[in-house]
């Protein structure tokens, strides 16, 4: 007995240390948009970790990364939900490594770079095309081939993925999301875009005649669609209900200050404080000043049946 029971503590600790040892493939990029081009990469580095017994990881940075470039660029998804769409897509929490956005990193020339991968245990590396890493983004997909294979790191780079021509790239879904056409940037993102917050007290304007609304607490540093009212759902306690959300300001009451609110068709709970998560399904009209608060909750009703409508 005590040597069976020996013998498996062995087996498990060797285990664990097979584990700690074990080395990753590692998907390099910012992916703030996890698009579909990404999902190219990310699902090559599953394969090449797969077929190499190695641990599928990936790199990305954190909310700042745009700020410390010097580049006003808005992120499609901050790194929470960023975090969450690669859990999704399989990978565990300890493989999915931020590093900070700071000068002494985004400094780095080509070398230093590779030495900072082996560091993460890097047995491979999956990239697109158009990587760039380094100082001021000076080296490229060949020098990182070039360099890996110089300290023991197998490189790999996925071709770009391409549609109508032209390559999907983020900034690109900006543009579409920056003019609302939510539906389109779904069509690349290969998902709905999505805003996730946490739920706070506003007014409460529209709970005063009969629809309330969800307003939620959203990063600076996240894209918004252009306003309008939109055809939502949202995702509160694993639940997916319709919406209708309204981006934008509010003429009606002579409000210039920007607005995100979520009427939760049918849906009277208690929320606040809450993680909420809106959907983006399509765009159904601009923001109008309406005369009255009337008229408003005639047109919010409208929207309701839009979106009941689009439902079947």
């Amino acid at each position: 007995m005590t040597d069976i029971f020996l013998r498996s503590v062995t087996q498990e600790y060797a285990s664990r240390i097979r584990l700690k040892e074990r080395k990753r493939v590692i998907a390099l990029g910012l992916f703030d948009s996890v698009h579909r081009g990404h999902r190219s990469i990310i699902d090559y580095t599953f394969r090449t970790a797969e077929r190499l017994r190695m641990t599928p990881a990936i790199l990305t940075f954190d909310n700042d990364f745009f700020g410390a470039l010097g580049r006003r660029d808005k992120l499609i998804y901050t790194l929470h939900e960023r975090v969450k769409i690669l859990e999704d897509l399989g990978f565990s929490r300890e493989n999915i490594l931020v590093q900070p956005s700071d000068p002494a990193f985004l400094g780095m020339n080509g070398e230093e770079f590779v030495r900072y991968l082996l560091r993460l245990n890097a047995g491979a590396v999956v990239s697109g095309a158009d990587y760039r890493f380094g100082r001021g983004g000076r080296w490229g997909a060949a020098e990182l081939c070039r360099l890996t294979k110089e300290y023991g790191i197998a490189p790999f780079v996925c071709p770009l993925v391409k549609e109508w021509e032209r390559k999907i790239s983020s900034t690109d879904i900006r543009e579409y999301l920056g003019i609302g056409e939510v539906k389109l940037a779904a069509h690349f993102l290969g998902r709905y875009f999505s805003v996730t917050g946490d739920v706070i007290h506003d007014r409460g304007v529209g709970k005063s005649f009969g629809l309330p609304t969800a307003n939620i607490r959203v990063d600076s540093r996240k894209l918004l669609p252009a306003d309008g009212v939109y055809d939502t759902r949202a995702l509160i306690d694993g639940k997916a209900l319709p919406a209708v959300t309204n981006i934008g300001s509010r003429p009606t009451f002579n409000e210039g200050k920007p607005a995100f609110e979520t009427h939760i068709i049918d849906f009277y709970d208690d929320i606040y404080e809450k993680e909420l998560t809106v959907v983006f399904i399509e765009r159904i009209r601009g923001i109008f000043r309406f005369d009255s608060k009337e008229e408003l909750k005639n047109q919010i009703l409208s929207d309701i049946e839009t979106v009941r409508r689009n439902l079947k």
